[in-house]
């Protein structure tokens, strides 16, 4: 029946957009759905792409009939559909397209699971092979960038809050150059590190041409680097991927180079671990220059969530979630490698918009990506902040004003309080400790033993920012934390027995976002 009501709607529309005949074929129906389009008919034209895509299940009538139930705000139907266009993409080998569409749907891809945050332990991801060098076990080291002015005279790192706590691992850039040329290795820097208790991440990022590094090149610098006595997280020639950087030209060659450098660090400094990081973009290209398994130890990235793409007002980024730009790495390389955020920021300043605050949006992203990591990626091991505001740095000032961002943390009230509140977590590891066991938040169990109050949290992922979350348990509300991860204790009191933990998320309309529920037995 409501087939036949939408069909007769559909023909009652195109009547009205003058097309007399009921279409037949695939083509006449997509070319029905656009007539509605026009008319300003969604369902109807909705409908018509949905007929087209049935009769001919091409990329294109699926990708019509996926942007048209984004407009009628159908998320879920919309991303089934652009699933559906982006298979189709890939299955004609068109896969920089597919990575197109799947940036595009990634936003309108709604989602919402329950955790467990005070868990005893979580298992490894099954396809998980071995710990890597320096790799904890569980939870996610905290790191951040420490530029020159971080180095005190008396050689020792200062840092302003929140970054002053104490953290894991901290890193910079240095230059690798032809012998003879200037400082080989960071030594201040790595004596500061090692003052701290904390590993040192080093962006070293070649001086010369990549033909021209040699064993003779890399030897000092790996002499150095074992005599520091720190751990080292050696991340050469970065953002590989990326046409600006000299090193990107040859894919052999660069291969060729990090297995140099690498088998001249296995040989003489162990305390490196070989980080092969890239930028989260031409993804299709990477596979040429992945040196190989035994080369690297973890796989790295680059990210940055920013009000505007490039610095292009034409290209806003307030709506992208920054596991959307990590999971096709996470999904690739997790199995084999632990995964690194090498360096990421939000920004609460763009040059592209002076004067605009964005740290509301600074913040959500900041939670997203941290919370999001503990959640949902579990061999995700280190995140390291940038802080530094482009629009002053002197590193940065050949970029256009209108890429210049503001990542830094200090100073802004509510990026500090964010992430003080990962401190406070043991989940983030703040001190180098690799054996030590912390809490891991775990999916929601069918079946739960309270012998203490259960700590629960909430992953929530959805278009728009919802107005109101609740939790309930048995249709009796929950009290509910106002931001991820949406943290909410469950008494230790509560009955043996099945119960039903509801959770709701609504729009400023009153509107229902998403919701899910979870049915569970608590164990006597």
């Amino acid at each position: 029946m409501k087939a036949a009501l939408l069909l007769g709607s559909a023909l009652l529309c195109l009547s009205a957009a003058g097309l007399a005949a009921a279409p037949r074929t695939a083509d006449q129906w997509y070319a029905a759905g656009q007539a509605q389009l026009r008319a300003g008919q969604l369902r109807a034209a909705a409908d018509a792409f949905a007929r087209s895509a049935a009769l001919n299940p091409s990329a294109a009538n699926w990708r019509a009939l996926a942007d048209t139930r984004v407009r009628l705000g159908d998320y879920e139907a919309a991303t089934q559909a652009y699933d559906r266009a982006i298979a189709g993409y890939r299955g004609r080998g068109d896969s920089v397209t597919a990575r197109a569409l799947e940036a595009l749907a990634a936003p309108y891809r709604q989602d919402a699971a329950l955790f467990v945050l005070n868990a005893a332990s979580t298992p490894a991801p099954a396809c998980q092979r071995a710990l890597a060098k320096f790799e904890p076990a569980t939870g996610v080291y905290l790191g951040a960038y420490v530029d020159e002015w971080g180095l005190g005279a008396d050689g020792r790192l200062r840092l302003p809050a929140p970054l002053d706590a104490g953290l894991a691992v901290y890193f910079r850039y240095f230059t690798l150059r032809a012998p003879g040329q200037g400082e080989v290795f960071p030594t201040r820097f790595a004596q500061a590190v090692k003052a701290a208790g904390g590993a040192m991440h080093v962006a070293l990022e070649p001086g010369l041409p990549l033909r021209q590094v040699t064993e003779a090149t890399v030897l000092p610098f790996a002499q150095a680097a074992a005599a520091s006595g720190v751990p080292i997280f050696l991340r050469f020639a970065g953002e590989f991927n990326d046409p600006a950087n000299e090193w990107s030209r040859d894919p052999a060659l660069y291969r060729a180079k990090f297995r140099l450098v690498h088998d001249v660090m296995a040989r003489v400094a162990p305390n490196v671990a070989m980080v092969w990081m890239m930028m989260p973009s031409r993804l299709e290209t990477v596979d040429a220059y992945f040196p190989g398994d035994d080369a690297v130890d973890w796989v790295g990235l680059s990210l940055y969530s920013v009000p505007f793409q490039n610095g292009d007002r034409a290209q806003p980024g307030l709506r992208v979630n920054p596991l959307d730009v990590l999971d096709p790495i996470y999904r690739k390389y997790a199995c084999a490698h632990p995964i690194q955020v090498s360096e990421y920021a939000s920004a609460h300043r763009s040059g592209a918009a002076p004067g605009v605050d964005y740290t509301d949006f600074a913040v959500q992203k900041l939670r997203e990506l941290y919370w999001g990591a503990v959640l949902k990626y579990p061999r995700l091991k280190n995140v390291n902040w940038l802080n530094i505001d482009m629009g002053s740095s002197a590193f940065v000032q050949p970029k256009a004003v209108a890429r210049r961002n503001d990542y830094t943390l200090p100073g802004v009230d509510a990026k500090v309080a964010a992430f003080r509140e990962l401190l406070g977590v043991d989940t983030f590891r703040t001190a180098f400790a690799a054996m030590t066991t912390v809490h891991v938040p775990q999916p929601f169990p069918a079946r739960v033993q309270l012998r203490e109050p259960l700590q629960g949290a909430l992953w929530l992922k959805t278009f728009s920012a919802p107005a109101r979350v609740t939790v309930r348990v048995d249709g009796q509300p929950v009290p509910v934390g106002a931001a991820l991860p949406y943290r909410f204790t469950l008494p230790a009191t509560l009955a043996p027995g099945a119960h039903t933990l509801t959770v709701t998320a609504t729009g400023e309309d009153g509107k229902t976002l998403i919701s899910r529920v979870q049915r569970f037995d608590v164990q006597p």
